[in-house]
């Protein structure tokens, strides 16, 4: 009697389960947490290309996590460091440069 009640207002108000059928959420993750995943394993995805690249990439990360001191590196090991570190910035430099020359390229493009 009762499932003969629910169907008739069912039926008077248009209500159709059929109608009201939500689609499955899919969940979006967020950017921010896309972007630190990127960060946190950028460096271990590095392509090395040699030993000597190995090693001194493995210097360091170790020198940066603190388990490393700048007095317990060798004058070799210092050597390498340094290096590493003078051809890091260099990249960066030419990156930053690239980008400048492309904003001012999409700039005086604008104007």
């Amino acid at each position: 009697m009762i499932e003969n009640i629910k169907s008739f207002f069912r039926n008077v108000f248009g209500i159709n389960r059929k109608q009201y059928i939500e689609a499955p959420k899919e969940y979006v993750e967020p950017i921010n947490n896309i972007k630190t995943q990127r960060n946190i394993y950028f460096e271990d995805e590095i392509v090395v290309a040699n030993e000597e690249e190995k090693r001194s990439l493995k210097l360091q990360k170790d020198f940066k996590a603190g388990l490393i001191k700048e007095e317990d590196l060798s004058e070799e090991d210092y050597n390498l460091l340094s290096n590493l570190y003078e051809s890091q910035i260099e990249k960066t430099k030419k990156s930053i440069q690239k980008y400048k020359n492309r904003i001012i390229s999409i700039k005086s493009k604008l104007a």
